[in-house]
């Protein structure tokens, strides 16, 4: 029957043959007489799943960094980000002294509907206990299809017995804008990626903001991209009707330019974009245009230089192929994508990494880099991949300390601040009713800091005496991020970071705030 299989598999790469031309059929026949020689021959039984999975890998691995292929599982995780929701029950969790606990719930959700309530413990899942399993399995466990059951086990807050609480899971949206906030008559807007609601999203938080009179900074930090017509959509919000936002060009594809459509709703205040090294793709074709139209002052760091256009094919399985077809051109004809050798993917991102950490090679490499004109002004910007802001923020090396990072990305601090978010939650909301009030007034209270350190320690973590103090600084900026999170979700914590350390946000607003400045940027060149 195996045998008879294999054949069948052969016969087809020899129906596959015929249809294309004679070079392209000697190679499809070769692959074809592989295969079937390998499942005849070899002394074990090969796992042709695995075989096929691993050489179409590594054929789209030794083309570019970004052709690549996705199980199924991941196309469905993948469009999930792109759709712009999953099923779920609309919850966020946390560890609490080793038990799950409800940290917030989405209003409408299932969660909400069930009456489920911040603090409330989660003792199991569909009958499996919740203690001790890692997040990712949390994570599985709790989402899955729109409309199937699911079984917790609650303590509710106050209680100490167990009630079983059924719920189907439910649609449950992906935000991705962050937050929208105004200060000083400056209005900030934060987006983490280009899904199908981005631009919906966008133009609501933008509304819900009222008079823009100061300004506005778009920050695309952390954006790795994602639809091309958001991505579109977006530019042109901010530039006139029929603007070209970008050229793609390939072997394949012939070449097409791509323009904004309607007119734009903020064409003329002052705009600042943030960008950074893991700003890719959707997010630098944003920059890039708004940038060569002078339309406004692109601050932070390089961006990443993806600028491969890749076509998405679905096969029979559910998994799919991502091969690139096209390049990404910006209006003035910079090309995003950076440089790379085929095969070499290791020493692509190797570059990536050097070209944030070493300021000489930076330097070395802007040196040589393509000159370009803006549309407008005529100002000189960088081409050679990416998007090299108008002012540079370097990475502030000062706070990288070993110690208060491991104990960050090991959700030590995490923890001991949802343990404290719980216990305190009513006195917290009380005294401290609003975000604003509660960026302006709250304190780490005294202990928490060398709590952390103490469970730190605990848990195998070595300090690192030379840092320690300003390891503790550092740490009680995390804990008050923590908490900003638990209580007010992400923007709460860009509201802690924007106000505390961040250096490109506190560029931005010197720039804005100074319209002498904002202007000198932006002037012609001589």
């Amino acid at each position: 029957m195996r045998r008879a299989w294999v054949v069948t598999i052969a016969l087809l790469w020899l129906s596959v043959c015929s249809a294309v031309g004679q070079s392209f059929r000697n190679e499809l026949e070769k692959f074809g007489s592989f295969y079937y020689y390998l499942n005849s021959l070899y002394v074990d039984t090969p796992d042709n799943d695995a075989l096929i999975e691993e050489a179409i890998r590594s054929t789209l691995d030794a083309l570019d960094p970004h052709s690549t292929y996705l199980t199924a599982e991941e196309v469905k995780a993948d469009m999930a980000m792109l759709e712009g929701a999953f099923g779920g029950i609309g919850v966020s969790y946390g560890a609490v002294r080793d038990t799950l606990c409800v940290l917030d719930v989405v209003p409408g959700s299932p969660a909400a509907k069930a009456s489920l309530c911040r603090g409330d413990r989660v003792v199991s899942i569909n009958g499996t206990p919740t203690k001790g399993i890692d997040r990712d399995s949390l994570t599985s466990m709790v989402r899955g299809k729109v409309g199937t059951p699911l079984t917790l086990s609650v303590v509710k807050r106050g209680k100490s017995e167990p009630e079983d609480v059924s719920l189907v899971r439910g649609e449950i949206p992906i935000s991705t804008v962050d937050a929208a906030y105004t200060l000083y008559n400056i209005c900030y807007i934060k987006v983490n990626r280009f899904a199908e609601n981005t631009m919906e999203e966008f133009r609501k938080a933008y509304k819900s903001l009222g008079n823009i009179s100061g300004g506005l900074i778009l920050d695309l930090r952390g954006n790795g991209g994602g639809l091309l017509t958001q991505g579109i959509e977006m530019a042109g919000f901010f530039l006139p009707n029929k603007s070209l936002v970008t050229t793609t060009k390939g072997r394949t594809e012939k070449s097409y330019n791509h323009y904004s459509k309607g007119k734009g709703t903020y064409t003329a205040g002052p705009l600042v974009v943030l960008i950074d090294e893991h700003s890719a793709s959707a997010s630098e074709l944003v920059s890039g245009a708004l940038q060569d139209y002078d339309r406004a002052v692109v601050v932070g760091r390089q961006s990443f230089g993806k600028g491969l256009v890749q076509k998405q094919v679905v096969l029979d399985d559910g998994s799919a192929l991502r091969i690139t077809t096209s390049h990404y051109y910006t209006p003035s004809g910079r090309c995003i994508q950076r440089p790379f050798e085929k095969g070499k993917s290791k020493e692509y991102y190797f570059d990536h990494a050097k070209r944030m950490t070493d300021r000489y090679y930076r330097d070395s490499l802007a040196v040589v880099a393509p000159k370009f004109k803006t549309l407008n002004a005529g100002r000189t910007v960088l081409g050679g991949g990416g998007i090299t802001p108008d002012v540079y923020v370097d990475v502030d090396t000062t706070k990288n300390y070993t110690f208060a990072n491991l104990l960050q990305r090991g959700w030590v601090v995490a923890d001991v601040a949802n343990e404290y978010f719980i216990d305190n939650l009513d006195e917290i909301l009380e005294a401290y009713p609003t975000l604003d009030t509660f960026v302006k007034e709250w304190n780490v209270p005294e202990g928490m800091v060398e709590a952390v350190v103490e469970r730190g320690i605990a848990s195998g973590v070595e300090p690192v005496e030379e840092s320690m103090d300003d390891s503790r600084e550092l740490l009680a900026y995390y804990i008050k991020c923590a908490v900003a999170i638990n209580l007010w979700g992400t923007e709460g914590h860009l509201r802690v970071v924007n106000t505390h350390i961040d250096e490109c946000f506190n560029e931005a607003m010197n720039i804005l705030l100074n319209p002498e400045r904002y202007a000198k940027l932006l002037a012609p060149s001589n």
